[in-house]
């Protein structure tokens, strides 16, 4: 394979799956084969205060990807996924977890138009979010569904500029009845210091809680983002976001409208040791029966690389709630953490 189209098409393949490190199992005769995956453990106490710490998966998964020369500018790609979850059943811990398949797609990869993909495969908007923290911030919209199994994915990006759209088709088969569906996308820049984006979400017949009950939701929504490097130690995030929910349910007038912003700092001790800390709020303003409802997190980390794919990290944060004017019980939240991928 040509190595213009294999730096292209590797980037691609970990855009439209598990954006990890990767081992290359197979590179010949115009074939690459790569493996990445990724085990993340936690130690963990939310703000929740009716429950304790627990030892819990945040993060397990493994994808296998290929790239197949067609031609001097077009590969054939694929990739098959698996994610390894469930650490507990109605509160009580398990032995043992669920493997399940969240990606199977195949599809072109071109150096000059980007990537095409169909089939399972996880969504955009779950590259959405740019926040440093691990678990105790509170800004991540909420975009109610980030896999899908009919999805027809484009992703480019040329260094300075990156784009990406897809719609997971009606999941419902039947003719006249009409199953969930997403729309959704990102574009980007890139300019030496700033890398500014912004996230697109529209999605129908949803399957959401909200305020301890169970609803069938239309959402749409954005999320804007943006990274600034000061300089080498020091770096900033900001995101500002909306999405709004409505409920199907026939002559409902139910809507949360919820608008949140979040700002991080950065800074880089040395090679291995780095510290952040971060401030979110999300405003949510209810119509038709839901309650107005407020949040605001402070969070600090401190995290340590014990090699490039391996690292040490610990957290502590305080949030405040309050929802319909009440104020919500709220516990002093801590996460110590270690992440292996390759």
């Amino acid at each position: 394979m040509k190595k213009t189209i294999l730096a292209m098409a590797v980037p691609a393949l970990l855009a439209a799956g598990a954006a990890q490190a990767s081992v290359n199992l197979y590179d010949a005769d115009g074939v690459s084969v790569d493996l990445s995956g990724a085990a993340e453990i936690q130690y963990y106490k939310g703000y929740s205060k009716t429950e304790d710490s627990y030892l819990r998966i945040d993060d397990a998964d493994l994808i296998l990807t290929t790239a197949i020369q067609v031609s001097d500018s077009l590969d054939a790609v694929a990739g098959m996924g698996f994610k390894y979850e469930n650490n507990f059943n109605n509160g009580v811990a398990n032995a043992t977890g669920n493997v399940d398949n969240d990606e199977l797609w195949v599809g072109f990869a071109s150096a000059d138009f980007g990537t095409i993909t169909f089939g399972r495969q996880i969504l955009i908007i779950d590259d959405a979010g740019n926040q440093k923290d691990y678990e105790l911030g509170t800004e991540q919209t909420n975009f109610v569904q980030y896999e899908g199994a009919q999805v027809i994915k484009w992703r480019f990006d040329n260094g300075a500029f990156y784009a990406g759209a897809e719609i997971d088709l009606d999941s419902d088969k039947t003719k006249g009845v009409d199953g969930t569906q997403v729309i959704d996308g990102v574009i980007g820049g890139r300019f030496e210091s700033v890398d500014a984006r912004v996230y697109f979400y529209d999605g129908e017949n949803l399957s959401e809680d909200i305020q301890s009950a169970s609803y069938v939701v239309d959402a749409q929504g954005y999320n804007f983002e943006l990274d600034y490097a000061i300089n080498d130690a020091f770096d900033v995030a900001l995101a500002y976001g909306q999405i709004e929910y409505k409920d199907k349910a026939a002559a409902s007038t139910r809507q949360m409208d919820v608008d949140v912003f979040g700002i991080s700092g950065g800074y880089q001790a040395d090679e291995k040791t780095s510290f952040a800390v971060g401030y979110d709020w999300i405003d949510g303003k209810g119509k038709g029966g839901f309650a107005n409802q407020e949040s605001t997190s402070l969070y600090a980390n401190v995290t340590y690389k014990l090699q490039s794919n391996a690292k040490v990290y610990a957290e502590v944060g305080v949030a405040d709630k309050e929802i319909g004017g009440v104020d919500q019980d709220t516990d002093t939240g801590y996460v110590l953490g270690m992440e292996v991928k390759f």
